[in-house]
Order: C-alpha cells, then sequence, then structure tokens
C-alpha cells in the first residue's frame, strides 16, 4: 500500500508541476491554473458584459454547486478523510487530465469484459473460418453460418458500445502533452500487454522555431469547455502576468463566434 500510495503522490506531484505534495497538503496546486473557476472578479467582470460571457459565468456557479452536491452527499468518514478543497482539487484534476473512451475496462465493467473477450476471439475466428473454409469447398452451403460465426467478435465489440462503455483514466506523461484538435493521435488499450498505448500521426508534431512539440488532440472542445475546465483557448497565448493571460482569454472567448 505504501508503494501505491507513493506512486499516486508522485503522479500528483507531476501534475502539480513539481510541487512537494503532501497527503494533508491543502489546498492543492492546481492543475488548471486558469481554469474559469480560479479567476478573481474582477478578472470575471469583462465576461458580464454579454449574454455569451453571462451564460459561461452561470455553467461556472452550475458546476460549482453540482461539485458541493456530490461532496456533501459523501458520509461522514469520508469528509473527515477529505476537505472540499482537496475534494475540489481531484474534481478539477479529473476534468482537466482524465481521457475518456471505448478503452476497453482493465477490470469489471461488462462492456470492458466484452471487449477483452473480442480482442482474444477475433484472430482465432478468423483463422478457423479460413482453414474450414479452404478444406472442404462443399462448405459452400455453409458460408453464412461460418461467416457470422467468424464475425462473432465484431459483434461482441458493438454490444460494448452498446453498454455505454466509456470508461474514464488517468494516463501519466501522456496527459502532459498539450492540445490540439487536429492531432491525428490515437490512444488505445492493449489487452496484451495490459497497458495503454499512444500512437502519434504527422498532424501531432508542432514546430516552434527549430523546436517541434508532439501534441495530442483531447477531442472536440467547446470554446466554454476550454476556458472553464482547462483554462485555455486555441491560438490564445499563454505567456505574461495572470491578468494579461486572462484578460486575453475573456476578450478572445468573447470574440469568437459560438
Amino acid at each position: 500500500m505504501h508503494i501505491i500510495c507513493t506512486c499516486i503522490y508522485r503522479y500528483c506531484s507531476l501534475l502539480t508541476r513539481g510541487a512537494n505534495l503532501q497527503p494533508s497538503s491543502t489546498p492543492y496546486p492546481s492543475t488548471a491554473p486558469d481554469s474559469l473557476r480560479h479567476w478573481t472578479p474582477e478578472q470575471k467582470s469583462i465576461l458580464e458584459k454579454s449574454e455569451k460571457g453571462k451564460k459561461l459565468l452561470d455553467l461556472e456557479t452550475k458546476q460549482q454547486i453540482e461539485w458541493k452536491q456530490k461532496y456533501n452527499s459523501l458520509d461522514d468518514r469520508q469528509k473527515s478523510n477529505m476537505s472540499y478543497e482537496q475534494f475540489e482539487w481531484a474534481m478539477e484534476a479529473v476534468l482537466s487530465r482524465a481521457f475518456r473512451g471505448d478503452f476497453g475496462a482493465l477490470d469489471g465493467g461488462e462492456g470492458g469484459n466484452l471487449r477483452k473477450i473480442a480482442s482474444l476471439l477475433l484472430p482465432l475466428s478468423a483463422i478457423a473460418f479460413g482453414i474450414v473454409y479452404a478444406s472442404d469447398p462443399s462448405m459452400d452451403k455453409y458460408f453464412l453460418p461460418l461467416a457470422i460465426v467468424a464475425a462473432s467478435p465484431v459483434g461482441l465489440t458493438m454490444l460494448a458500445d452498446a453498454k455505454g462503455s466509456k470508461e474514464a483514466c488517468l494516463l501519466p506523461l501522456i496527459d502532459s502533452a498539450n492540445h490540439l484538435q487536429e492531432a491525428d493521435s490515437v490512444i488505445e488499450y492493449n489487452p496484451a500487454n495490459n497497458s495503454y498505448e499512444l500512437s502519434l500521426g504527422s498532424k501531432c508534431l508542432v514546430k516552434e522555431g527549430e523546436r517541434a512539440q508532439a501534441c495530442i488532440s483531447y477531442g472536440i472542445r467547446k470554446d466554454s469547455e476550454l476556458l472553464l475546465n482547462y483554462g485555455f483557448l486555441r491560438g490564445v497565448p499563454m505567456d505574461g502576468t495572470t491578468d494579461d493571460i486572462r484578460q486575453r482569454l475573456a476578450l478572445a472567448f468573447l470574440n469568437r463566434n459560438p
């Protein structure tokens, strides 16, 4: 257990830019320091000047209410081990860092188990179909039943999708890459070695002078979601003072088309 906890704290330290994170630390350094929830009233005042900005502020208020309700629903024992500030930090870390998709559950989950079975059956069913059909030409009349058997893994995968197999996972180092919506990155779970794998395409490399940065896609994200949960917008520089950055983000958000 000590080893597991040590790994968790090291990972959290990585999320918080190398801060000396301790179990009792509060508040934790933010994983998304420029997300809207950290703005001061003065910084938010720019957004209050338009209906678009007011809707975003209402969305942030609603999110805070929902988080508080989730925390209040915990029992007394859970609350004694975790303050609301720590709970809020954890919610922010998941929203700004976790990946959600059809990865195939590692443990449990009906959809994930179906995916693992399908991944094992697919090569076996294809080989069996080919051997049987090639060795006996008279099997033509059984082509349809054999084809159904061979395609069964695909059907299991579709059934897994229908079960709503949308796992969320935190992937150290991978989640440190910056977002580029057009990046042709792919994250997949490989049941053969029980690990997640990241594949980068040519669109993932962004040149910055003589250097290149490897970016990944967080998926299609609206500007409101990027500003609320991540604290950045596409194409908006993140240099300068905190006030400069947040003013730049607010103006860019208001001036962009929906």
